[in-house]
């Protein structure tokens, strides 16, 4: 029965800790190190209003309650006190059980020492200057001072110097305390976190802190076919022209929809020889392509359905190589640059129940590779 017992905690104990390890890997860390600085002067011995407890008593009680909701996520963590200044644990990886034994080392017998604030937070400067990264101080105060530098003035210039996110946890009240100075301190970054000693006895409000001071939850991952990395209005899952250039029109597949320039050329039914009529609309996009030196040409011929598929795709080549061989001799074009290319009745764009739909179809298009049609 004992062995039994101990291969069920056993059990539980591993479950403990493997569901612990997957929260963790839910959790992004806000901050790379934090120092705790805890205010012992005088007044933080008096007790703290609407309690039988003194202000530091308090203080190191949440403190312990704090430590045991930061989860493990790769911190460096230091812990001081002001009042007089003074390092309990040096900057050095957090673990909630290490910390904690700094944690109850913090001392609640205090007297009347003066409350020199500026002079404890200045006596961080030496471990922030070794630290890299994101740093984070947590004041414990009442917020009150009368002696050394003034505690706001120092705190600006680390802000700014290190990298440094204040936050402040006030046991300041009616009697005792300076709620202004710690808010004004809270404020010197858009990052600073401030709340009283009162909010945080509830369990929730604390677990809140914690998590706006120390981490985020990682967003759920995203869906890959929601994304569109190219911005072109096609999903990554349904582009198959990943990478598309700004600005670029692109069809259902995220391709770069090529610029077509439909020619005004029609021909009789089974005919492919080019009208009088139409020399000037040839004549004309001859002039068009000056604008774009160097780029390819396909000339592309199309029927309308009358006639076998065999014959009308030799029907579209031979109107498709008529118009090649009309801007070449005619206009000039260099031949190099433009090919001819027949679809046959594959490609209608009107209705071949028609005559005037069949007129449309028998058409030519010219197709620029390279050039694409803009948004």
């Amino acid at each position: 029965m004992r062995k039994c017992t101990l291969i069920l905690l056993s059990l539980l104990l591993a479950l403990s800790v493997a569901t612990a390890s997957m929260a963790a890997q839910n959790l992004v860390k806000k901050v790379d190190n934090f120092i705790i600085l805890v205010d012992r002067s005088g007044s933080m011995d008096e007790k703290y209003v609407g309690t039988k407890d003194r202000k530091i008593a308090l203080a190191k009680s949440l403190l312990e309650r704090m430590n045991a909701m930061i989860p493990e996520l790769g911190y460096n963590g230091g812990l001081n006190t002001a009042a007089p200044a003074g390092e309990i644990q040096a900057l050095a990886p957090f673990a909630v059980a290490s910390y904690g034994a700094s944690v109850a080392k913090v001392p609640t017998l205090i007297g009347a020492n003066p409350t020199p604030l500026g002079v404890g937070l200045k006596a961080l400067e030496p471990a922030l200057q070794g630290a890299s990264g994101r740093n984070a101080v947590i004041i414990l105060s009442d917020g009150q001072e009368n002696a050394g530098e003034g505690s706001l003035k120092v705190a600006a210039a680390m802000a700014e110097k290190f990298n440094v996110c204040f936050h402040t946890i006030s046991f300041a009240d009616t009697i005792n305390g300076n709620q202004k100075l710690l808010d004004d301190i809270t404020a010197l970054k858009s990052c600073g976190v401030g709340a009283s000693a009162a909010q945080l006895a509830d369990d929730a409000a604390m677990k809140k802190f914690v998590k706006d001071v120390f981490y985020d939850e990682a967003s759920a991952p995203a869906d890959p076919c929601a994304l569109d990395d190219d911005g072109d209005g096609v999903g990554n899952c349904k582009d198959t022209c990943p990478g598309t250039a700004a600005g670029l029109a692109v069809d259902a597949a995220g391709c770069p929809i090529p610029m077509v320039v439909k020619l005004k050329v029609n021909f009789d039914f089974d005919k492919s020889d080019i009208k009088p009529e139409y020399h000037q609309e040839l004549a004309d996009f001859a002039a068009f392509m000056q604008q774009y030196p160097g780029v390819s040409v396909e000339i592309d011929g199309h029927t309308d359905s009358k006639g076998s598929d065999e014959y009308n795709q030799k029907l579209s080549q031979r109107r498709a190589n008529s118009v090649r061989e009309y801007l070449v001799k005619k206009l000039g074009m260099d031949g190099s640059k433009i090919t001819a290319k027949g679809f046959g009745e594959s490609k209608p764009v009107a209705s071949n129940d028609t005559d005037a739909g069949r007129a449309e179809n028998r058409r030519i298009e010219a197709v620029l590779k390279g050039v694409y049609k803009k948004k």
